[in-house]
Parts: C-alpha cells; structure tokens; sequence
C-alpha cells in the first residue's frame, strides 16, 4: 500500500520508506510467545497491547 501515501516532499517519502523498513526487518527479528508467528499476527498482537512489548522491541 506504499502507493497510496499521498506524502507531497519526496524527502519525506523517502524518510517514511526508510522509518516502515526498519520497523518490518524488527518485526522479523523479535519473537513473541512462538517463534514461528506470522509477520501479521506479530503486527496483531502488538497492536493490542503495545506498552507490553515496548521495551522487548527498542532492546534490538
């Protein structure tokens, strides 16, 4: 859906491709309760509680 971001600055475009890249190769990275969840589950189950699992994503 990165074509859908209406962002006028291409700078800023950039930016948030880089910030969204990031974040995914975290999710990747981190295991939550079974190491073999989905990239969407993970993005679930965070989402739910995010304080929760605040400090286990900055540690990386």
């Amino acid at each position: 859906k990165e074509d859908a971001n209406k962002t006028i600055d291409k700078r800023a475009a950039e930016n948030l491709n880089i910030i969204r890249k990031w974040c995914i190769s975290i999710l990747k990275i981190i295991e939550i309760f079974r190491p073999k969840l989905s990239m969407k589950k993970k993005r679930f189950v965070i989402s739910m509680n995010p304080a929760e699992f605040l400090e286990q994503v900055l540690a990386f």
